[in-house]
């Protein structure tokens, strides 16, 4: 280890990529984010057996070679880091991902307290298992390994274009619909999880852990830090230079989670670099090189808590009176590091000695228990105990006790509609807090009303948040029995800038989806009689019902770097992307004459007063 760290120091800060590969190949970069649904879902717990590049459709290097399990509902706000696996030169056009939904954990938010179960279904409605996707990269961008070249792999779990909920059967019928690229398809941080490697004033080294599991995986990346990064080690907090030299002094394989910025670039001449490093190829000046950067924007450590028999709980209070939590469907990570989902209420108890940090703070501050109030996502610290049967409905049987402990505040997100406009304020109906229906929530002793609930906007752009328009906002929850303002923003997104998202059935499949279908856009038949249970836009706490509009609802590709567009094959469970609308839309030209399309989504923004959705992400699924 001590040679290991050496090794380490002794990088210079650009070169940000660990673990090469022999033969003269190089390393791939792969992230997961996901895509929600306008079907709420609480949790959506499934493995992920492997995560495997292909050639040429055979299957090649290993990214992920050992099932964890992940919650993609977690998945919204961020990419997570899966592995950075050394592999071998050549030319990698997909991947092969299997999910295992055999024992999958799928809540649906119905507005109920605890929402609905929901059993993983197929087409002909027998039970899930094993679910093995072939996923095909943009043909004009393979990932390429070749000596210093560095390739990426994001993929993108669409929950909307993969599930098809039945609340009358209580079921959910899955195709996985994976988008996957080469190029960054979304704009959200990205985190990786794992132990801490070495750590200079310049760089920390992290290995890979993702999903909050024991699942250890493949290759190591360098993180740089800057002036701006905050930490928060075990509870204590700080910013730049002092936090990285306290990550410095932490035991080497400490565990923690970074979020930060992703970038690969190709530099065209590159550095000379000792061939001794087991972390890079050689080079030499006049050749091109490609180069990973990650820079961290929040650091937390928590790890070290795990050998002194402390427990992690988090979700979002639903519920509180005098210095007692209720958080319904939380997650648990026990003290030798099992993750296990908690349907129902859990009990937590905090008190005044309970140490209070907020996610992203960089400077110590007295923050008292009181700034814990309904709708605050957090992560407690404590000890759990067990203190009912199975039996008992609407717990989840757990006390967990934070009193001695700490609680750590994370960004609560809130949605709804405007009913008032102030002066850097708004007042909202609410119809969602922190990813939950807000039926799910009692507000006694909070000071707020959901129907009239106030939030602080201070520095935002208020210019289309009108009356009556959804917005979304960032930020945290005031403090618990406080008057209005209930809660400050630290951003906003309003009908200019909220990510729509369109999604449409069709009945048995139809043949004709669309009454235009060209290189510029798509124009759906909104009178199509095929048309199924889904068939709206979705704009934060707004729904469009697209069947009735006056024209057809037309989709246009949107201008930017992350787009991604796929065609979707229901019945060999396969999927091609596409980095361009028009290598897309050349693609399904030729093949919507052989099969019927069953459904497509799209994300993007939406104009009401002409019906144009513009995309940066366009899915369609085909019979075959």
């Amino acid at each position: 280890m001590r040679a290991l760290i050496s090794k380490l120091l002794a990088l210079p800060v650009s070169v940000a990529l660990l673990t090469m590969a022999a033969c003269g190949g190089s390393a791939v970069v792969t992230t997961l984010t996901a895509t929600p649904s306008s079907d709420s879902f609480i949790a959506y717990r499934v493995g992920l057996a492997s995560v495997q590049l292909t050639k040429s459709g055979k299957a090649g290097s290993m990214v992920l070679p050992t099932e964890t399990t992940v919650d993609f509902t977690r998945l919204f706000d961020f990419s997570e880091v899966l592995g950075v696996p050394g592999v071998v030169k050549g030319t990698y056009t997909g991947a092969l991902i299997t999910l295992d939904y055999s024992a999958a954990q799928i809540i649906y938010d119905d507005g109920s307290l605890d929402g609905v179960a929901l059993t993983p279904v197929d087409a002909k409605g027998k039970a899930l298992g094993l679910v093995t996707v072939g996923v095909t990269l943009d043909p004009g961008d393979p990932i390429v390994s070749a000596a210093k070249q560095v390739g990426r792999l994001a993929l993108d779990f669409n929950l909307a274009a993969s599930n098809v909920v039945n609340l009358n059967a209580r079921t959910v019928t899955i195709t996985p619909m994976i988008s996957a690229s080469s190029l960054p398809i979304d704009t959200n941080p990205v985190r990786i999880r794992g132990p801490i490697l070495g750590s200079s004033s310049a760089f920390f080294a992290s290995g890979v852990e993702p999903f909050d599991s024991a699942v250890v995986g493949l290759g190591q990346l360098s993180i740089e830090p800057s002036n701006v990064t905050t930490y928060e080690i075990n509870g204590f907090v700080s910013t730049g230079a002092v936090g990285q030299a306290q990550l410095a002094s932490l035991p080497a394989n400490t565990l923690a989670q970074t979020f930060g910025t992703l970038s690969i670039s190709t530099t065209g001449t590159a550095t000379p670099a000792a061939a001794t490093s087991p972390y890079t190829s050689p080079t030499s000046a006049g050749t091109a090189a490609s180069v990973v950067s990650f820079t961290a924007t929040q650091v937390l450590v928590d790890s070290s808590v795990q050998g002194l028999g402390i427990e992690i709980l988090s979700g979002v209070v639903s519920a509180r009176s005098g210095n007692t939590l209720g958080m319904e469907d939380a997650t648990l990570t026990q003290n030798g590091g099992t993750v296990t989902f908690l349907p129902g209420t859990t009990i937590v108890n905090i008190g005044p000695n309970t140490l209070i940090t907020a996610f992203g703070q960089g400077v110590a501050a007295a923050i008292g228990p009181q700034e814990i109030s309904v709708g605050s996502s957090i992560e407690a610290f404590g000890t759990a105990s067990q203190t009912s049967t199975a039996s008992q409905t609407g717990t989840s049987g757990v006390l967990f006790d934070a009193s001695a402990g700490r609680v750590r505040l994370d960004l609560t997100s809130a949605e709804g509609l405007v009913t008032a406009q102030g002066s850097a304020a708004l007042t909202l109906n609410l119809t969602s807090l922190g990813g939950r229906s807000i039926s799910a929530f009692d507000f006694t002793g909070s000071g707020a009303a959901p129907n009239q609930y106030g939030v602080a906007t201070p520095g935002l752009d208020l210019t289309n948040a009108i009356v009556g328009a959804p917005v979304v906002v960032t930020g945290f929850p005031n403090a618990f029995g406080s008057t209005s303002p209930n809660y400050t923003a630290s951003t906003l997104l309003d009908p200019t800038t909220i990510q729509a998202e369109l999604v449409v059935d069709w009945n048995g499949g139809t043949a004709a989806p669309f009454t235009t279908l060209d290189s510029t856009s798509i124009t759906l038949d909104v009178n199509n009689r095929s048309i199924g249970a889904r068939h709206q836009v979705q704009i934060g706490s707004q729904i469009v019902d697209i069947v009735g509009l006056s024209s057809g609802l037309t989709i246009s590709p949107t201008t930017g770097s992350e787009m991604v567009f796929s065609i979707g094959h229901s019945a060999s469970f396969t999927i091609e992307s596409f980095d361009t609308y028009t290598a897309f839309i050349t693609q399904l030209q030729s093949e919507l004459s052989g099969a019927l399309a069953t459904g497509v989504t799209a994300v993007g923004q939406y104009t009401a007063s002409t019906s144009a959705f513009s995309a940066s992400s366009i899915t369609l699924f085909l019979d075959n």
